[in-house]
């Protein structure tokens, strides 16, 4: 066999490889994040095997598009930085496996960005998103961008799946400690929990999505393999929530403002945002959870305890998340948290 034909082979086998990669993604992904990371799944059931869904995901590191992919119960698409894979060849190729190019900024370039993740849904397929729209800086979960609503504006068929990736902060590829990559991997192995919820009743807002996600977090965090302390981004000479019975509920951080990306960790009056293993919800005489900046009685969901729990605080949670108490006065049991959270 002369060379000629050799190349000739090994083009061809590169070309189906990459063509074969589109199904053998998920598997590969698998393999190669269980060389530091052990994935632990639960809520599987509660994506649908067929037809159009919305996965909305929490973002806490540069890997979260990974452990979604690898994860899920069925293959889809999802956005990624077009700068990350606008390049001849590896462009299409991404493409071809599901990657979604997101452009850095413009009107133009957004609205077409829009138009592909409806035509994923319009085919029927899966569709994985991280509606904070930028890496947690915080530690905490930030507010949730409205364009998810814009892509589902007409398809109140899609059903919207919550997840959240729990144990990701601290990690080499989260900015635990004040920056990306730049610090020394913690363990042999990392715990990693992804949880799905089920599906977002309707109307399904940004508002009504996070909350399902904070939700499916109590979940994930109680699957956690050891105790972990407060996020390092906590300040306690800024406001947060200490119940006498549950514990830490809130908490709040310096803002950050940085190389273009903007995060608020505090607001004047509020009382922060729940910490990892807590959700917060605000609801009416009826028990029925009520919309953003309406006041009502704070329930509380804690890791390792079964359903929610009257606080006994009456008050309201503003669209961004963040908490709010019907009296600018501390309560008694309001203090600063401190220590670390635990599993159960």
């Amino acid at each position: 066999m002369n060379a000629s034909w050799i190349v000739l082979i090994l083009v061809i086998s590169l070309l189906a490889a990459l063509l074969a990669m589109r199904w053998l993604a998920q598997p590969l992904l698998r393999l190669l994040l269980a060389l530091r990371y052990r994935l632990v799944v639960v809520g599987r059931e509660h994506v649908p095997r067929r037809g159009p869904v919305l996965i909305a995901a929490n973002h806490v590191s540069w890997l979260d598009g990974l452990f979604l992919a690898a994860g899920c119960p069925r293959r889809g698409h999802a956005l990624v930085n077009r700068s990350y894979i606008d390049w001849p060849v590896l462009g299409w190729w991404a493409r071809w496996i599901g990657l979604i190019p997101v452009p850095y900024r413009g009107p133009k370039a957004q609205r077409a960005m829009i138009e592909a993740c409806r035509r994923v849904l319009d085919d029927g397929e899966a569709l994985g998103i991280f509606p904070e729209a930028q890496i947690s800086r915080t530690g905490l979960t930030g507010p949730f961008h409205r364009g998810l609503e814009v892509i589902l504006a007409g398809r109140d068929h899609v059903p919207v799946i919550p997840a959240f990736l729990d144990n990701l902060w601290g990690s080499v590829f989260s900015y635990a400690g004040g920056r990306f990559f730049a610090k020394a991997p913690q363990g042999l192995r990392r715990t990693v929990v992804l949880a799905f919820g089920p599906p977002v009743p309707p109307p399904v807002t940004a508002f009504s999505v996070r909350q399902a996600v904070l939700e499916a977090g109590v979940k994930a965090f109680e699957l956690r393999d050891r105790t972990t302390p407060l996020p390092d981004t906590i300040d306690p000479t800024l406001p947060g929530l200490h119940h006498p019975e549950l514990g830490p509920l809130t908490g709040s951080t310096p803002d950050f403002n940085r190389d273009g990306i903007r995060q608020q960790g505090h607001k004047p009056g509020a009382w922060g945002l729940p910490l990892p293993g807590v959700a917060l919800r605000v609801v009416g005489d009826s028990g029925i959870p009520l919309p953003p900046e309406t006041p009502g009685r704070i329930q509380a969901l804690v890791a390792g305890r079964p359903g929610w729990t009257e606080t006994g605080w009456v008050g309201s949670i503003d669209r961004d998340g963040f908490i709010r108490l019907a009296d600018s006065t501390p309560p008694a049991a309001a203090a600063n948290p401190a220590g670390q959270l635990h599993r159960t």
